[in-house]
């Protein structure tokens, strides 16, 4: 799975993550409030007291309001740092495409003090931290990817389940004998009428479905079984119909589709899977209730003498998306019987108290936890620091105290310089920042900026934006590589079988002469932020990246550290493999080094034969 697309799920995921977390503690209320009410809220309104519970977990977005209930229950509160995890995909997908490359190099370099190094902060998703920040990003996600596949699996379980038990009721449907007998369609004609339904509804009988049922909701069919059919009086057989047709008049088999999806995407929670079971009880329970609505008052002791009939021809309750019937547990006989008993036609009508707790419920479960100003802005920037249980420490034996301390440092300064700014200072700031970054995205031009306080910019006087151009063609690549000056990487003649070309990249110096005249064309202009185009001719780092279908092999060339290695000619780096997976790497002594990494186990000499015959100098 790409990048892109696994961070696209992830977001999904944690959409689908808090949906649940919200609607788990409306599903609680709702229950509350049907005991609470048990005696005074109508059939009707029990059944659609369930709509928030839906539009829920439907709602891709909610406004904000300080009287949202998630205020004071939020999914935050309760697993804190997994809401932010699932809530931020990009991170994810950051860190991905920083660690498939061999070498990454950083656009903004880190200071140092005491010690310590700090990583600066990433204004640019084209600015890629140092290794040991992104794998532990990787580490510190991999629960969230683990119950991520987890979910997914289930997700494709229940959907091909979904499948199958379709496919199984069509069959049974495509089996059963259409009811043609003048009689018995006088007798069903007659009942759809009486609901006002217009749609074509098929009369059939079958013994593969154990009916009475409706089927379908395009083209919908009425479902009884030929031995319950030949223990039935015409009147039985009437107040049965009546119940299908309510269904179909009310929807209802389009409500269970939905209800169905729902319940698939959130098959993990057993308050959803409890809720649904309950809203298909009060779904009967409402649906009786529309039949007993046109039927004549004298009809309800032979309505529940008729289910209680039909009941004993049924061995289990059957609940699936695509059928709704007259069906029930012995359990349930009881609250459906006494809805029967006390039923009043002028209670089916609109009901105050229905409406009320239908709308207050909404009003302070529909919308979202009101966050304030500084949450914003937390979660939109990528600080370098938060709180302790947020920081990422570096791999290796490091003073983690002092990093902290490091952190804090930087986070202060700049709290500090920003609060020294003019208004005029600080707008400048802003309005150049961003002309620069769209003339960057617009032209792919790349610009060095000045910092006059540096502190805002986590220590540093320079930054950069632009200068790195991705390619998805080989063509493409090598038509601008070949434009370059100095040594480029080029496809090898001696590729292993199989592999192909995946991507390309070229990213612009932050080396060299222009550096020092930047900073000093900066000093001079004494503007608070200084932007200079800069025009470069030689690549400081080019990586091209293969694949076979299932493993990848990335060729760099990257601009030499000079207080880095020592070594020379071709060597194996000592980091661990999770960083430079199966690399080896060339310094012919100049002012580049070349490496090449695979996934697969390929011979360190026939890794050095193709890294040579990659480098074209």
């Amino acid at each position: 799975m790409s990048p892109t697309l696994q961070a696209n799920v992830l977001s999904v995921f944690g959409w689908v993550i808090r949906g649940s977390f919200m609607a788990g503690i409306l599903v609680l209320l709702v229950l509350i409030v049907q005991f609470l009410f048990k005696n005074k809220l109508e059939a009707r309104w029990k059944y659609l007291i369930w709509l928030p519970v839906a539009i829920r977990l439907l709602l891709p977005w909610a406004p904000e309001s300080s009287l949202s209930l998630y205020n004071v229950l939020s999914l935050e509160a309760i697993a804190p740092g997994f809401h932010q995890k699932a809530q931020d995909p990009t991170a994810f997908k950051n860190a991905v495409i920083a660690g498939e490359t061999a070498v990454q190099r950083n656009r903004t370099l880190s200071p140092e003090s005491n010690g310590a190094t700090v990583p600066a902060s990433s204004h640019e998703p084209g600015s890629v931290q140092k290794s040991g920040f992104w794998w532990s990003e990787i580490k510190n996600m991999s629960f969230i990817h683990m119950l991520l596949a987890v979910w997914l699996a289930g997700v494709l379980f229940f959907s091909a389940k979904t499948v199958f038990d379709q496919n199984r009721l069509k069959q049974a449907l495509r089996a059963g004998r259409t009811i043609d007998t003048p009689f018995l369609s006088a007798v069903f004609q007659e009942t759809k009428h009486l609901f006002g339904i217009k749609r074509n509804v098929r009369f059939v009988a079958s013994e593969r479905i154990p009916g009475p049922a409706v089927v379908g909701f395009l083209k919908p069919a009425v479902v009884i079984s030929p031995s319950l059919l030949v223990t039935l009086q015409k009147d039985q057989l009437q107040l049965i119909l009546a119940h299908e047709f309510a269904h179909i008049r009310r929807r209802d088999v389009a409500v269970n589709w939905m209800m169905h999806m729902i319940l698939i995407l959130h098959w993990f929670n057993p308050l959803l899977w409890f809720a649904i079971h309950r809203a298909r009880q009060d779904q009967e329970i409402a649906c009786d209730a529309c039949a007993l609505d046109r039927m004549r008052p004298q009809q309800k002791n032979a309505y529940g003498q008729t289910i209680i009939h039909v009941l004993e021809h049924l061995s289990v309750s059957h609940y699936r998306p695509g059928l709704a019937g007259l069906s029930a547990t012995h359990k349930e006989m009881k609250r459906r019987l006494m809805m029967i008993r006390h039923f009043n036609k002028k209670s089916y009508r609109l009901s105050i108290l229905g409406m009320g707790m239908i709308l207050a419920l909404g009003s302070v479960t529909l919308v979202n936890a009101k966050e304030s100003a500084p949450q914003k802005l937390q979660q939109n920037s990528k600080v370098a620091v938060d709180k302790e249980n947020d920081i990422i420490y570096p791999e290796g034996n490091i003073d983690r105290e002092l990093y902290k301390k490091e952190l804090e440092k930087i986070q202060k300064k700049a709290e500090a310089a920003a609060k020294a700014l003019t208004p005029e200072e600080k707008k400048y700031i802003e309005d150049e920042t961003n002309r620069v970054k769209e003339l960057s995205k617009e032209t792919g031009d790349m610009y060095v900026l000045y910092h006059k306080y540096k502190d805002l910019n986590s220590g540093l006087d320079l930054s950069y934006w632009g200068g790195i151009e991705e390619f998805s063609a080989y063509e493409d690549y090598l038509k601008r590589a070949s434009a370059l000056e100095g040594s480029i990487l080029r496809q090898p003649a001696n590729l292993p079988e199989g592999y192909k070309f995946l991507s390309a990249t070229i990213e612009g110096p932050t080396k060299g002469k222009f550096v020092d005249e930047v900073k000093a064309e900066g000093k001079k202009s004494g503007k608070p932020i200084y932007a200079k185009k800069i025009e470069w001719k030689e690549a400081a780092d080019i990586r091209l990246k293969y694949t076979n279908g299932k493993d990848t092999l990335t060729f760099s060339k990257y601009t030499k550290d000079p207080e880095g290695s020592k070594k020379e000619g071709f060597f194996n780096d000592t980091l661990p493999e999770h960083i430079y997976p199966k690399s080896v790497f060339w310094y012919d002594g100049g002012k580049y080094e070349y490496g090449v990494s695979a996934t697969s186990d390929i011979p360190r000499k026939e890794k050095i034969e193709i890294l040579k015959a990659a480098v074209k100098k």
